[in-house]
């Protein structure tokens, strides 16, 4: 997904594993439960920015953010 969305493509994803994680719902994508809604979703992908999906990775996805994050997370531990 985030290698999608870093190209500026959406992403339309069931809502399983990390999917609500990496994906904003209606910004970046959609998040669906089935695959009736993901063919709804799929009819309305134009809505989605692709510069909306590329800005979302570069602010939560760099190398930089995910040492940050994995280093916050093991400190907790």
């Amino acid at each position: 997904m985030i290698e999608a969305l870093s190209c500026g493509t959406p992403v339309v994803a069931f809502r399983k594993g990390s999917t609500s994680e990496v994906l904003i719902d209606s910004k970046t994508g959609f998040v669906v439960d089935n695959e009736e809604e993901m063919a709804r979703a799929v009819l309305n992908i134009g809505q989605i920015s692709r510069a909306d999906c590329r800005k979302h990775v570069e602010e939560n996805f760099t190398i930089e953010k995910m040492i940050d994050n994995y280093e916050k997370a093991l400190k907790s531990l």
